[in-house]
C-alpha cells in the first residue's frame, strides 16, 4: 500500500468517524435523561455563577441526584456551553469530541503496540463504526473522556520507553491521573492499567531520565492532591458504596434471604460458609463468568435503557468469530504485545466483577480496545485463509457471503439506532421532558403555583435546563428535601415550582398548574394539556396469529382549574 493511498483511508476513516458522531447529535438520542440535563445545568451554573446547584463554589465533586459526578466532563461542558449555549448538543459535545479523538488516538496507539500497519487501520475503522463507542460518544457519557485518557496515556507511555520522545513519559502518566476525575470506575481502572504499562515496559522505564521522572512524580503527587483530600468526603470512596458488591445492599439482600433459610445450622458452618465474605466472593465468581456473556456483546446488548438500543449487542454480530479468531491467532502466534492485551481485557473484567449489575455497558467501555485489535487481528487472519482457496469461484463466493453478512449487520444497526431507538426508547430518554418544561415557559405567568406530582417521575433538572432557570437565583430559593438512602437529593421546591406527593382535594385551585401522570390524574378533574411518547407499534403472537396495533402512551397530563 502507496503511503498516499494510506493517508487517503485514514482521511476517510476519519471522516466517517466524525461524521457518525456529530450528525444530529443534539437531537438523537432523542429526548435528554436526567444525567444529562443536571450535567449541563451544573455547567451552566459554574459557568455563571462559579457554583454548582448546590451552592458549592468549584466543587471537585458534583452532588447530584443519587450520586457525585466528577469535575473533568462537567467542567468541559462549561465551555461548550460557553461556546454553543445551553443546549443538548453542547452537553454532549465533550463526549462526541473526545470519542472522535479516540479514533484519531487509537490508530496511533494500535501502530505502537504493535508494529501492524494494516491492523491499526483495521481495528481504527471499526472503532469508528462501533455500536458501542458510537452509543457513548452521541450522548452524556463521563467514561467516553475515560477512555481517550487511557488511550492517549497508553501511546505517550510508548512513545517514551520506544521512541524516547522527550516528556513523553510525563504527559502519559498525567493522562492517566487527570482519568481519576474523569469517571469513578477509573480510579480503580486507571493505577492498574497503568501498571501494566510500566510492568511490560520495566527495562524501558529505567531509561526514562531522572529529572523527567523526578518532574513526573512532582506533578502527580500536586494533581492527586485534591483526590486524596477529599478521599473520605462525600464523593469520595463513599460514593461507590452502592456500587460495589461488597456494600451494596442491593447485593446483600439476595445473600440475606439465602442464609434465612439455614438459620438452624451450627454457627460455625454459616459463619464459614454464609457469611458475608464467602457469598460476596461467590457473587464476585458469578460476575467474572457473567462478564463473558457472548449474547451482550454481540446479540442484544445492554437490557438499560440508556446503554444500548436493545435489538443489537454493544458489537456487531460478525465480529464474533472474527475476535474468536483474533485471540486464536494470538494464542497461536504469541506477538509480543499479546499478553499485554490479553491482561488489559483481564484487568476490566475482573474490575468490572466488583461492581454489581454485570455485565455493564458503561463499566465494561474499556474492553473496547482489546476487542476492536484483537478483531482485527480476526480479520488479517481471515484474508490470510481466503488467500489460501486455491479456487476462485469460491474465494469469490466466500468473500461476497462474508461482505453481505457485514452489510447488513452495519445497515440493521444504523436502521435501528436512527429509526426505532428514538422512539421505542422515548420514555427512558425523558422525550417529552422538553416539551413540558416549553409548554411552562409559555404559559408560566398566568400561574402563582406550578407543581409537579412526584409520582409523575418529572426530572427537576430538565426544568432548570430548558427554562435556563437563572442558577443564583435557584441557589438562593431551592429548599432540598433530606437525602434518602441511597443518597438522592431532590428538591422540595424553588421559585414558584413545588416537587412533591398531590393531594388532590387541597391542590386543585385557582391559578395552580399541576404535572402529573395519566394513572395519577383522578377521573372527574379535566385535563388542560397532554404530552404523548412518539406512536410506535405493538406487535403480538396470539396462538400462531399476528396482532398489530399503533400505541401513543401519554407522558405527562397538564391540570389546572378554569
Amino acid at each position: 500500500m502507496s503511503h498516499k493511498i494510506h493517508i487517503i483511508i485514514i482521511f476517510l476513516i476519519l471522516s466517517i468517524a466524525f461524521l457518525l458522531r456529530f450528525y444530529k447529535l443534539g437531537e438523537i438520542p432523542a429526548g435528554f435523561y436526567q444525567d444529562e440535563s443536571a450535567i449541563g445545568y451544573n455547567a451552566y451554573s459554574v459557568m455563571e455563577t462559579g457554583k454548582d446547584e448546590h451552592g458549592q463554589t468549584f466543587p471537585l465533586y458534583f452532588k447530584s441526584f443519587g450520586d457525585y459526578k466528577l469535575p473533568v466532563y462537567i467542567y468541559l461542558t462549561a465551555l461548550s456551553v460557553q461556546t454553543f449555549g445551553l443546549n443538548e448538543f453542547a452537553v454532549r459535545f465533550p463526549s462526541a469530541l473526545f470519542g472522535f479523538l479516540t479514533v484519531v488516538v487509537f490508530y496511533f496507539f494500535v501502530k505502537e503496540l504493535t508494529r501492524n500497519k494494516p491492523l491499526s487501520i483495521i481495528s481504527t475503522a471499526f472503532l469508528a463504526i462501533s455500536p458501542w463507542h458510537l452509543h457513548y460518544n452521541r450522548a452524556t457519557f463521563e467514561v467516553s473522556i475515560s477512555l481517550f485518557l487511557f488511550v492517549l496515556g497508553g501511546l505517550f507511555l510508548y512513545k517514551s520507553f520506544h521512541n524516547k520522545t522527550r516528556y513523553a513519559f510525563l504527559v502519559g502518566t498525567v493522562c492517566f491521573v487527570i482519568s481519576f476525575y474523569s469517571y469513578n470506575l477509573a480510579r480503580v481502572f486507571a493505577p492498574a492499567l497503568y501498571f501494566l504499562f510500566l510492568i511490560f515496559n520495566k527495562s524501558q522505564v529505567s531509561m526514562v531520565s531522572k529529572k523527567e521522572q523526578l518532574l513526573t512524580v512532582i506533578v502527580v503527587s500536586i494533581l492527586f492532591i485534591p483526590f486524596f483530600t477529599t478521599l473520605f468526603q462525600s464523593g469520595g470512596i463513599a460514593s461507590a458504596e452502592g456500587t460495589l458488591i461488597f456494600s451494596s445492599k442491593a447485593v446483600q439482600a439476595p445473600h440475606l434471604e439465602f442464609r434465612s433459610y439455614f438459620v438452624d445450622l451450627p454457627p460455625l458452618v454459616t459463619k464459614l460458609f454464609l457469611s458475608h465474605l464467602p457469598l460476596t466472593l461467590w457473587q464476585y465468581l458469578q460476575n467474572i463468568i457473567s462478564s463473558f456473556d457472548p449474547s451482550f456483546f454481540f446479540v442484544s446488548g445492554s437490557s438499560h435503557g440508556n446503554h444500548g438500543i436493545g435489538n443489537v449487542g454493544q458489537l456487531y454480530l460478525f465480529q464474533f468469530p472474527l475476535v474468536l479468531l483474533g485471540v486464536i491467532t494470538v494464542v497461536l502466534e504469541k506477538p509480543r504485545w499479546s499478553k499485554f492485551l490479553i491482561l488489559w481485557a483481564l484487568v476490566s473484567i475482573f474490575v468490572v466483577s466488583l461492581t454489581r449489575e454485570v455485565p455493564h455497558a458503561t463499566r465494561s467501555f474499556f474492553l473496547i480496545v482489546p476487542f476492536e485489535i484483537f478483531y482485527g487481528l480476526g480479520v488479517l487472519a481471515f484474508f490470510v485463509w481466503l488467500g489460501n482457496i486455491k479456487k476462485l469461484r469460491y474465494k469469490i463466493g466466500v468473500l461476497v457471503l462474508c461482505m453481505a453478512f457485514v452489510i447488513y449487520s452495519i445497515l440493521f444497526y444504523f436502521a435501528s439506532y436512527y429509526v426505532r431507538f428514538p422512539i421505542l426508547y422515548a420514555r427512558q430518554w425523558r422525550a417529552q421532558d422538553k416539551e413540558v418544561a416549553l409548554y411552562i415557559k409559555e404559559n408560566h405567568s398566568k400561574y402563582s403555583k406550578i407543581i409537579f406530582d412526584s409520582e409523575s417521575g418529572y426530572a427537576y433538572s430538565s426544568l432548570l435546563f430548558y427554562l435556563k432557570y437563572e442558577p443564583e437565583e435557584f441557589q438562593k430559593s431551592v429548599v432540598w428535601y433530606d437525602d434518602d438512602s441511597e443518597g438522592f437529593s431532590m428538591p422540595k421546591s424553588f421559585g414558584k415550582f413545588e416537587f412533591r406527593a398531590i393531594d388532590w382535594n387541597k391542590d386543585v385551585q385557582r391559578k395552580t398548574l399541576i404535572i402529573t401522570a395519566q394513572d395519577r390524574k383522578p377521573k372527574e378533574i379535566p385535563k388542560l394539556r397532554e404530552f404523548f411518547y412518539p406512536q410506535r407499534p405493538v406487535v403480538l403472537s396470539i396462538k400462531q396469529n399476528i396482532v398489530f396495533y399503533p400505541i401513543k402512551e401519554t407522558a405527562y397530563v397538564v391540570v389546572a382549574p378554569k
